[in-house]
């Protein structure tokens, strides 16, 4: 037969394993907090008993579960703030999270006889005991007292109260580790339920401004658009009461072109009112989305907002808000609730007013659409009548451009024809001259040929025949030299100003040329030309297109510019730098007024209309720069300071 110590052993690890087992059927943690107090009681005398659980964020703490013979038990939702060590043993053992035995009274801080200690009646005999979770945190107290005299608590119980303590700090730990995660779980799952609520809203939002949106491109009348706006907005809120105004600002007038209403099943569509001072003139007066209840509707009138409600007056919310566009209020759109039961939120209004925007974009695109399709038809008719006048007038810019060409090439065969007139008046001053000396050395051929058949022909005869022969060979040479050299140069400058070709050309020696075949003109008068080309200077170029440039210029300056000027000067400076070739031909004539200088490239202008000439000059040296040598060209002038020309070419053609 077992000792009474072996079925005190016995008894207490039947109690352990019956905690154990009945901790995961518990239905709440005071549920098996009671358990323990049962099972504790039959071990040890617990009458007296209560667990304070902590909350160490706010620093307070519940008691759970309490059971006491002369206090009344608080209620285990109720909270108060933990007193401090020094005055209560409860919140000495949860803060030192130490066990704490306490007899009448008297403890660690009451330790003098007749001190008193804690709140509430004294006990005889009292036992706290931290429950400590495995992070070292205190998450309460579990308290056993003996208000009897002749009941005290061994070092047996006590020990034994320990065990209790540390496996109800574990199911207090578990439980609130378990009360966490439910709880987050609960948390999580209405933010989940709120997002996916807040995304179908999302999506049906969505949904209906592509709606809207596609309405656009539908080709349907207004009348069918207001119906279609209608069953989206369905889609959005209770809308069983809806209709759409349309304000004209021009008028002060609105029209309600779409209005069903459940008390007003049989009105028609399209009538249109005085705006008034109502409600829906409210809405487009201040430009904002309004909710309206009945009781608001006095406080409105009494405030001058509005003076009378037109309509049912049965509603229990009215919802109304802007159709604004391009900052235009273009009229409202209201729905309403005839039942109690609903009420529209400020969220709806909101919506309602998100909506009637995009319902605003779309009618105006839609009425714009059909201002562009009319617009259109109008353009496509003026598109023809202008397509006809363009095809005459590009007929008569190519007749001119090809006048003008024709104008151009004569021009220059003109200047060349002027050059052959002038060469070959050149040619026959050297060619009389060597006429001259050979009809002079045949009389003397003649002379000596007579004397010596006669055979008187003397030795000073013969000498004078041979000094006669002798100078009319020089007259010859010089003169035919001359004769070749102005053929020679002719012929250069002929070739180069009738083809395009390009070639290398040393530019001092070919400006020298150009002037060189200038020269029956220009002996004419006294003016002098002075180059300045430094010798090394060598390009390839359009030579033709230069040598026509240099001419125009010249002649121009000649015929122009020193009308009434005895003596006139030229320059030509030209020089190298970075690849381009930069010409300033200057004379010091009589000058251009900005009005000339403005028209100075134009074709056909002409200070010499009557005297010859033709307004082509400038124009053909304009063209030849710009397109022939790639080059760029500009000119200044003030009357009476002459004319000055900055011309710019590359060394090298443009590929």
């Amino acid at each position: 037969m077992p000792s009474a110590r072996e079925a005190r052993l016995e008894k207490i690890l039947a109690a352990l394993f019956e905690l154990d087992k009945y901790f995961p059927y518990a239905k709440s943690l005071v549920d098996y907090i009671e358990k323990v107090h049962n099972q504790l009681n039959s071990l040890v005398y617990a009458e007296n008993f209560y667990l304070a659980k902590y909350n160490k964020q706010d620093n307070t703490i519940s008691f759970i579960y309490e059971v006491d013979e002369r206090e009344n038990a608080l209620c285990p939702i109720y909270t108060i703030e933990l007193s401090s060590p020094d005055l209560s043993p409860t919140a000495w053992v949860i803060k030192h999270k130490k066990p704490l035995e306490m007899k009448s009274g008297v403890g660690p801080v009451a330790e003098k006889e007749g001190e008193m200690w804690g709140f509430g009646e004294r006990s005889h005999h009292w036992l706290g005991m931290p429950l400590i979770d495995r992070n070292n945190e205190c998450l309460g107290a579990m308290v056993i007292q003996s208000y009897n005299e002749n009941i005290d608590y061994s070092d047996e119980d006590q020990r034994l109260f320990r065990i209790f303590g540390s496996i109800v700090a574990s199911a207090v730990d578990k439980h609130t580790r378990v009360a966490g995660l439910e709880l987050l779980v609960i948390e999580r799952t209405e933010q989940l339920e709120k997002q996916l609520r807040e995304k179908e809203h999302s999506e049906k939002l969505q949904v209906a401004l592509y709606q809207i949106a596609s309405l656009v491109n539908d080709e349907i009348p207004m009348s069918q658009l207001y119906i279609k706006v209608h069953e989206i907005i369905k889609t959005l809120l209770l809308a069983k009461n809806f209709y759409i105004a349309l304000f004209d600002e021009a008028e002060n007038i609105i029209t309600i072109p779409y209005y069903i209403d459940e008390k007003e099943p049989d009105r028609e569509m399209g009538f249109s009112l005085p705006l008034g001072n109502g409600l829906s003139s409210y809405i487009i007066k201040t430009r904002q989305a309004q909710r309206v209840f009945p009781q608001d509707v006095e406080a409105l009138v009494r405030n001058g907002f509005i003076n009378e409600v037109a309509g049912p007056q049965e509603y229990s919310c009215w919802l109304g808000a802007p159709m604004i566009s391009s900052n235009i209020v273009h009229g409202l759109i209201v729905v309403q609730s005839y039942d109690a039961d609903v009420i529209y939120s400020e969220e709806d209004m909101k919506l309602l007013n998100f909506v009637a925007n995009h319902v605003a974009k779309a009618a105006e695109s839609m009425q714009n659409k059909q201002m562009r399709k009319d617009s259109q038809l109008k353009l496509a008719r003026q598109h023809r009548v202008l397509e006809q006048q363009n095809r005459d007038l590009n007929e008569t810019l190519n007749a001119l451009k090809k006048t003008q060409q024709e104008l151009i090439q004569k021009e220059k065969m003109a200047s060349l024809g002027g050059l052959v007139a002038g060469i070959a008046h050149e040619i026959n001053t050297p060619l009389g001259i060597c006429v001259t000396g050979v009809s002079h050395l045949m009389e003397e051929y003649h002379d000596v040929k007579k004397s010596l058949e006669e055979e008187t022909l003397t030795q000073d005869q013969l000498d004078d025949f041979f000094d006669e022969i002798k100078q009319v060979g020089q007259i010859l040479t010089t003169n035919m030299q001359r004769a070749a050299d102005l053929v020679n140069s002719f012929k250069q400058v002929a070739v180069d100003q009738s083809s395009n070709s390009v070639r290398d050309i040393e530019l001092e020696q070919y400006i020298n040329g150009v002037i060189l075949s200038l020269r029956p003109t220009l002996k004419k008068k006294k003016h002098i030309i002075t180059v300045q080309c430094p010798t090394h200077i060598s390009i390839r170029a359009n030579a033709g297109a230069l040598s026509q440039v240099l001419s125009n210029l010249i002649l121009n300056s000649y015929i122009h510019a020193f009308e009434g000027i005895e003596q006139g000067n030229i320059l030509i400076h030209v020089e190298e730098r970075n690849g381009f070739i930069l010409m300033r031909y200057q004379d010091d004539g009589n000058g251009l007024d900005n009005q000339a200088l403005e028209k100075l490239f134009d074709p056909f202008y002409t200070t010499k209309r009557g005297s010859g000439g033709s307004g082509l000059g400038t124009h053909l040296v304009y063209n030849l720069v710009t397109n022939a040598l790639h080059g760029k060209i500009q000119a200044k002038s003030a009357v009476g300071k002459g004319l000055a020309f900055m011309i710019k070419f590359p060394v090298s053609p443009v590929e």
